[in-house]
């Protein structure tokens, strides 16, 4: 086939066998890839009510349908599988080099079943495909396995792994690839841990088949001009530090739990230039004119780095900086360090450790429960040593790393208003009292608690929002509903966020049929994106989780409003832009689906049951 190679290996890990299956090509042009093609796999080879934790829960890897085509952006893969986190559909997204080697491995998509007895890690190579020992790799971090499997099978081989996170099945692992990279979301690292799946390394050159090489050529050529603007340059030189600052300042990024405003961290010392201090090269994924990414290196001191590490993101430094007071770069690229070597999402670490820090400080949590630790705002000693219970899941840090909703469990009732987390899914660095739509994309999302998923805060570039403020609570519909497809759309061809955010989305079907030869139009995205997006609320709804049902904190909504700030009395009506959204889908409130008219001509109706 162009652009994909159309073929699938299921790996039973109860059984050690692996077995290549051919996909048709009318099933990657309705559901595209990575996560897309994933829940339409899921949904007919799997029960979405089983034990997330289970064997019967099926953990997949996609490359996206354009990735290592040289589409423009078009890097990306994503894991799937059932969210031991939410108890719904999980899905993750990443970066890096992974996604097109797994093409040149010989496949497109890798579906894990079952449960190993032993650890184990899958070895693909040219197409062929061996289940490997893992067992002295079962408790090395992330950095120390991907350099074993490096050494062993050659430093063209790329690899996707778990870390101690993982293997502690920690409701907030994640899988990681170029040694920071991260798959972060889901808690799909923790799937992984329960299959005793330490790894997974793609091997080969199989080539990627284009339909027109030529013409892909000229499209680069012609729209290279969209990455070379400002904000490009900018990302370039910085990374997604670039938008620390200003978060700050307009009330996007939260500070200390989300209880206050700019006014509690007036004099900020972590700055995008700061971080660059400490930069000693740059990092771009395959295939990417922007390359935001970045190598950096604490060489003395407290902080001190072994190595050159992944630059701190923006979400990182968001939930890792102002949430939790710590204002020291080098604390936060540290603190990064350490949760990518155990395999954990930085977006949940740091909204646990900002719930320990305040029920500490309201003695809601007692040294007695932490092992003698004292919790303080802005010790960044103190939270590195949390950090490192969370990783290992040692102390008070086995029961954060179970989730919010254990956590609220174990230290009582008194303590929820404290954990900012939908559905057990701690809340990223983009505060919905800056914009209000964030808090729909949060809530309703099949993923809850991501700000990737189509919000009218971050409209793809060439989409004209129209008529829509940030406060604004009503009239949202419509608007997000065509975004979020989209975006769906262009998450499951392997692209890139911030490079949709430049590159104009009506430019993607001259890509897609340069590379599959086929006629493709903004209306077969949007299609296409719709028909994911159903497809992911089918899955939770035999989950048995209902769109627009469940709680959501307070405090991200204004509840109390805050006193200062660009923020400063701000409430968002949550339940308002919900009700529209459901009315805009026809969505029976019992099972949160849209009428069967709708999943019968998106070809969904036979998956409802």
């Amino acid at each position: 086939m162009d652009a994909v190679t159309g073929k699938l290996l299921s790996v039973d890990l109860n059984k050690g066998a692996c077995i290549a299956e051919e996909l048709p090509q009318d099933l990657y042009r309705e559901y595209l890839g990575g996560y897309g093609l994933g829940v339409k796999l899921l949904l007919e080879r799997m029960d979405p009510a089983c034990d997330p934790l289970g064997p019967g829960n099926i953990l997949g890897f996609a490359a996206g349908y354009l990735t290592g085509t040289g589409a423009y952006i078009a890097s990306r893969f994503m894991v799937f599988g059932k969210s031991p986190s939410t108890h719904g559909w999980g899905d993750a997204n990443c970066g890096g080099h992974f996604g097109r080697k797994l093409k040149e491995s010989g496949y497109d998509t890798i579906l894990f079943l079952g449960q190993s007895r032993k650890p184990v890690y899958l070895l693909v190579d040219q197409g062929k495909a061996t289940i490997e020992k893992a067992d002295e790799l079962w408790g090395q971090d992330t950095y120390r396995t991907e350099d074993a499997l490096k050494q062993r099978h050659g430093a063209d081989c790329q690899v996707a792994c778990i870390g101690p996170a993982g293997e502690k099945l920690s409701a907030i692992a994640g899988i990681s690839t170029d040694k920071g990279r991260f798959a972060a979301r889901s808690a799909l690292g923790a799937v992984m841990g329960s299959k005793k799946l330490k790894a997974v390394v793609v091997k080969g050159s199989l080539p990627i088949a284009l339909a027109n090489g030529q013409r892909m050529r000229e499209l680069r050529k012609q729209h290279l001009s969209a990455f070379q603007g400002d904000f490009g340059a900018t990302l370039t030189k910085y990374g997604t530090p670039m938008f620390y600052e200003g978060c700050l300042k307009v009330g996007d990024t939260p500070i200390r739990n989300w209880s206050e405003s700019i006014e509690a961290l007036p004099n900020c010392k972590v700055t995008a230039e700061k971080v660059l201090e400490y930069q000693l090269k740059r990092y771009a994924c395959n295939g990417c004119p922007i390359g935001c990414g970045g190598h950096v290196q604490v060489k003395e001191g407290p902080f001190r780095t072994e190595t050159a590490v992944h630059k701190v993101e923006y979400e990182t430094m968001g939930l890792m900086g102002s949430n939790l007071m710590v204002d020291d770069a080098e604390a936060l690229i540290r603190i990064n360090d350490l949760c990518n070597r155990y395999g954990m999402d930085t977006i949940g670490c740091g909204g646990l450790c900002a719930y320990a820090i305040e029920c500490f400080e309201r003695g809601l949590i007692t040294t007695r429960q932490t092992g003698g630790l004292k919790l303080a705002w802005g010790d960044a000693a103190g939270i590195i040593a949390l950090v490192e219970l969370i990783g290992k899941a040692e102390g008070i840090g086995a029961i954060l790393a179970k989730g919010f909703e254990d956590a609220v469990r174990v230290f009582g009732q008194a303590t929820a208003p404290y954990a900012m987390a939908v559905r057990n899914e701690g809340l990223p660095a983009h505060d919905p009292r800056w914009h209000a739509s964030l808090a729909l994309t949060y809530y309703f999302d099949p993923t809850p608690a991501r700000h990737c998923q189509g919000s009218l805060a971050f409209p793809l570039a060439g989409y004209a929002v129209e008529g829509v403020t940030p406060h604004q609570c009503t009239g949202l519909a419509k608007q997000h509903h065509e975004n979020a497809n989209l975006s769906h759309a262009l998450n499951a061809l392997g692209l890139c966020l911030f490079g949709y955010a430049m590159l104009d989305y009506k430019a993607v079907p001259d890509f897609l049929t340069a590379a599959d030869g086929a006629a493709w139009s903004v209306e077969d995205l949007a299609t296409a994106g719709l028909r994911i997006a159903m497809a992911r609320f089918l899955f939770n709804a035999r989950a048995g989780i209902v769109a627009g049902q469940g709680s959501f904190p307070g405090r991200a909504l204004g509840k109390p409003p805050l006193a200062a700030g660009e923020t400063k009395g701000v409430q968002v009506d949550l339940d308002t832009m919900v009700r529209e959204y459901q009315e805009l889908l026809g969505a029976d409130p019992k099972t949160g689906l849209p009428p069967m008219k709708v999943l019968q001509e998106l070809g969904l109706a036979g998956y409802l049951r």
